[in-house]
């Protein structure tokens, strides 16, 4: 598989795995509605541009789907519907039919639910969360996610080998000043503040995701040995939240017991531990998180320790 098309490549995220990629001796094509930096061969072109995806996929080995609309503030639901979801399906009828066997979908924690509260978030009913807690999308994009992955699901059901990488909110270098702004007054904080690309994220516990991790992700989800036809599914998160109190604590804060502990001893350990059981990414898949941006909050309100 060392011919690799990224789509979304000249993206926020699609940057740092186009690096990651070439850094490991990857030949990357890369697509997108603009090119960028990278000295790649580019392809400019809509991702709902099914003639376009199909010329793309030619002499392709994988493909890492990263395009889509990144948020529930990129665009109205009907957009974000018709980008994610249709151009989801038409990146793996395209690869389907280039005979690629593998391709890695960028999904997203939103599908369990408890993200964004403008979305009408919906409490986790146990943390840790794993895979088998049910999904409980509520806004588009959490929904154009959830069918992201049955789509994803489905061209596995007809052999391919296909990956879905439930990633947390990415912390760009471009998002630091956000999130720093946040924390130093959450209850009146709106974004940009300080001219971020969009609002810190992270859902109520605040959880993230170095860029760098999320690309060397993508990249080791290429090189997973696996079967035609399996469909694998990971939770992706730096090792602690941004979020000024211990999780357990915030979360019977904001929920009393109406979030089941089962695992006390996850929180134990670690206090601030995502919401996410991150145990199958790191048996399975080899990951775990090498970098989070806890100490840029050392020393403001409540991060003293």
């Amino acid at each position: 598989m060392s011919r690799v098309l990224v789509t979304g490549a000249a993206g926020l995220l699609g940057r740092f795995v186009v690096d990651e990629l070439l850094a490991r001796g990857y030949e990357v094509r890369g697509f997108d509605r603009r090119a960028g930096s990278a000295g790649i061969e580019w392809v400019v072109a809509d991702v709902t541009d099914a003639a376009a995806l199909n010329d793309a996929m030619r002499g392709i080995d994988a493909v890492l789907h990263i395009a889509a609309l990144p948020n529930i503030w990129s665009g109205d639901g009907a957009s974000i519907m018709r980008v994610n979801t249709q151009g989801t399906y038409l990146v793996f009828d395209a690869a389907e039919a280039a005979g690629i066997e593998r391709v890695v979908f960028c999904s997203s924690d939103s599908v369990a639910g408890y993200t964004v509260r403008e979305g009408r978030m919906v409490a986790p009913r146990y943390a840790p969360l794993d895979l088998a807690h049910p999904l409980q999308a509520t806004d588009p994009y959490a929904l154009s996610k959830v069918l992201g992955e049955d789509i994803a699901r489905a061209y596995a059901l007809r052999g391919m080998t296909v990956l879905a990488l439930r990633t947390v909110f990415v912390a760009y270098p471009e998002m630091e000043g956000e999130i720093v702004a946040r924390a130093k007054d959450p209850d009146n904080y709106t974004a940009p503040a300080v001219g971020g690309p969009s609002t810190a994220g992270g859902g109520p516990l605040h959880h993230h995701i170095d860029a760098r991790d999320l690309a060397r992700a993508f990249r080791l989800a290429l090189e997973l040995p696996m079967r035609p036809g399996q469909f694998e599914r990971f939770y992706l998160a730096a090792n602690v939240t941004l979020a000024p109190e211990p999780t357990v604590e915030r979360l019977r804060r904001l929920h009393g017991d109406a979030v089941e502990i089962r695992d006390p001893d996850y929180y134990r350990r670690n206090p601030y531990a995502p919401l996410y059981d991150l145990t199958h990414a790191k048996e399975r898949l080899g990951f775990v998180a090498e970098y989070d941006l806890r100490h840029l909050l050392t020393g403001l309100p409540g991060f003293e320790n």
